[in-house]
């Protein structure tokens, strides 16, 4: 995957999450990480395991690639 996609996957990743009124210290909690290592995954989705993409996706109701 090229930069631009993964800025821009990152960039809807932190849109829905605003969206949806969560916080990156909300969203840490859920995925049981401190919320320095959810702001760089945030910031760096290419750098993320597939796993915890999947979560990220999952408690922000991503169902889809369409939604990205």
């Amino acid at each position: 995957m090229d930069e631009r996609t993964i800025k821009l996957i990152s960039d809807k990743i932190r849109i829905k999450r605003t969206e949806m009124g969560y916080s990156q210290e909300y969203m840490a909690n859920h995925l049981k990480i401190s919320q320095n290592v959810y702001s760089l995954n945030e910031r760096n989705i290419g750098s993320v395991p597939f796993s915890r993409v999947m979560q990220i996706f999952k408690l922000l109701e991503i169902k889809d690639s369409v939604e990205i």
